[in-house]
């Protein structure tokens, strides 16, 4: 059974951690990207020869051996710039992934409201498609809820503060890129006009626990003091994102897995 895993860059650290911890994954098929270097280097650390890289789509066999395997691909961070390009993006690889798979997990909050309806936009899909959600069942917003534990952390946090920056690791990591295209600015000192004028002065470091602290700080330091902002941080959890991988699973053992299978109850 596959279990097809289309990964935003943004959150590289928190996949890797989960898919190199589940000891039920017993082969991990990845699709070879520029945006899924980082990722693949770390899993190769951290899963041995579980791991596999491949060119293509078309070249991934199921192992049958491994009664539980991950087929993933990662999209660069940068098609959040473009809602359409972002929507397009997860509707041509999440099909071709579909195509291989026997659930297709999307490791993405709503963005922005861009995929509030992308289950209509691959009604074609003919395997189920699983998403992080809250408890109740709402999708959520994006990857720092995800990471936060959920929309109503994320509002505690914007009620004590409301000029609050979130950072974490893999946003970190390509938050020049993302700030400048996103605010629509032709530079960084454009970026500190509009923080200025709209009150932001706090930057929030949402820790999971994964990331090398000591280069996550020194990270969030930099990006502080380029907007002269105050840190702070926030314990985060990996709940969410784990709880979409367990419904996947669910979804594998509805499909007609083994009812014993998987380990989910």
């Amino acid at each position: 059974m596959v279990i097809g895993l289309l990964i935003c860059e943004v959150l590289e650290e928190e996949m890797l951690h989960l898919i190199a911890s589940d000891p039920e994954f017993k082969k991990i098929t990845f699709i070879k990207t520029d945006p899924g270097t980082d990722l693949i280097a770390g899993l190769g650390q951290k899963a041995g020869d579980r791991l596999s890289v491949i060119p293509d789509f078309e070249d991934f066999r199921p192992d049958p051996e491994a009664p539980l395997e991950v087929l993933a691909t990662v999209l660069r961070v940068g098609l959040h710039v473009d809602k359409e390009l972002l929507q397009q993006g997860i509707v041509e690889q999440g099909t071709k992934l579909a195509e291989k798979s026997d659930v297709l997990l999307l490791g993405y909050g709503l963005c922005g409201n861009v995929l509030l309806d992308i289950e209509k936009q691959m009604a074609h899909v003919l395997c189920p498609i699983v998403m992080p959600e809250h408890a109740d069942g709402t999708k959520v917003d994006d990857c720092v809820c995800m990471v936060l534990g959920g929309a109503d952390k994320y509002l505690d946090h914007v009620r004590k503060q409301a000029g609050t920056w979130f950072v974490t690791p893999g946003w970190l990591k390509h938050w020049e890129t993302l700030l400048v295209k996103e605010l629509h600015c032709k530079d960084i000192a454009s970026v500190k006009f509009v923080f200025d004028r709209t009150g932001y002065k706090r930057c929030l470091m949402v820790n999971t626990g994964i990331a090398e602290y000591d280069k996550y700080r020194v990270a969030t330091e930099d990006f502080a003091k380029v907007f002269n902002f105050y840190i702070e941080e926030a314990e985060g959890t990996l709940g969410i994102i784990k709880d979409s991988f367990e419904r996947a699973k669910k979804a594998l053992k509805q499909e007609g897995g083994d009812s014993g299978q998987f380990g989910v109850s």
